[in-house]
């Protein structure tokens, strides 16, 4: 993948993958840099004057340290193609467009991604959902996964156990490509066998907005919420707590932030928060049909019936 003096820069900046002893620029804050010096391969090699005319005097020490970073910043990046990882910028060609359209300047700078990266491009269906879901929100969520691989569309969901296990499981078990959003970073979702298995046979596509051994926190876990909810067509929450829980705050972000379409199920397996969050303004869906206006055509109910009891993926 070929990488501009621009990209190069934005990575730098915003590098998560090697301690350089300066702080990372933040999202928003590279965000807001980019739109004050568009194009940021002219601070590759600045003079300190020039730095600081162009960034402020008191970003210019930073930002020189970031920059003057490339050389150990290479080392490690290699490391992780050789892994089978592609650090992508945001101002990559194979950055997902529908992020920065989507979440704006709360959008990462960069992904991590393992897998083919082809599919971040697909259009895709987001299941998400309690990790303690039902054996019938399990099947609701099967049966979603097998509505997308039967309508050519990608699922995208947070590679947790419960809602996104059950989706994921049926979706591989369909054929349909999968992308997981991981809470954590790459290396660290990556040290599960069956998944550096999905990975390598080219079926699961990681993408990741944190540093390779990044560890999951709450904050982490919201993180990854709104770049599913950014990736989707649509995401179906099938079942919530009420008023609690990452699922629930997940949701409610996406749709006070516009980060993407959010629908509710409203039928069995659904949890204790789904009628609050479509009062909120979540779109009720009833039936997989209406989800994906399938109109009268059946379902692979029997493959979707089957994924509670499917070996754990994640777990």
């Amino acid at each position: 993948m070929t990488v501009t003096d621009t990209s190069l820069a934005a990575l730098l900046l915003t590098n998560r993958i090697v301690d350089v002893g300066a702080k990372p620029l933040s999202a928003g804050e590279f965000w807001e840099l980019q739109r004050k010096v568009p194009d940021l391969d002219l601070l590759m090699g600045a003079s300190a004057d020039d730095l600081r005319d162009r960034v402020g005097p008191d970003e210019a020490d930073r930002v020189t340290a970031l920059l003057e970073a490339g050389t150990a910043f290479a080392f490690e990046r290699e490391r992780l193609q050789e892994e089978g990882v592609l650090l992508v910028s945001a101002l990559d060609d194979h950055f997902p467009g529908r992020l920065r359209s989507m979440l704006g300047d709360a959008c990462p700078a960069f992904l991590l991604v393992a897998g083919p990266i082809d599919f971040l491009a697909l259009p895709m269906v987001g299941v998400v959902g309690s990790r303690d879901a039902s054996p019938v929100a399990m099947e609701v969520a099967g049966e979603v996964a097998c509505a997308a691989a039967a309508q050519r569309r990608a699922v995208v969901s947070g590679l947790a156990r419960g809602i996104d296990q059950a989706a994921m499981m049926a979706a591989l078990q369909a054929g349909a490509p999968v992308v997981g959003v991981p809470s954590e970073g790459v290396r660290v979702a990556a040290r599960n066998a069956e998944v550096r298995s999905r990975v390598h046979a080219g079926e699961l596509c990681i993408a990741s907005p944190y540093g390779p051994g990044v560890r999951f926190t709450a904050g982490t876990a919201m993180g990854r919420n709104k770049v599913v909810y950014a990736l989707a067509d649509a995401t179906l929450v099938v079942c919530s707590d009420n008023g609690k829980g990452g699922t629930w705050e997940g949701a409610r972000e996406a749709m006070r932030r516009g980060f993407g379409r959010v629908a509710v199920w409203t039928g069995d397996g659904e949890g204790p928060g789904n009628a609050a969050l479509v009062k909120q303004g979540a779109s009720a869906v009833g039936s997989v049909e209406a989800l994906f206006d399938l109109g009268d055509k059946p379902l692979p109910a029997a493959a979707a019936a089957s994924v509670a009891a499917q070996v754990s993926l994640f777990d």
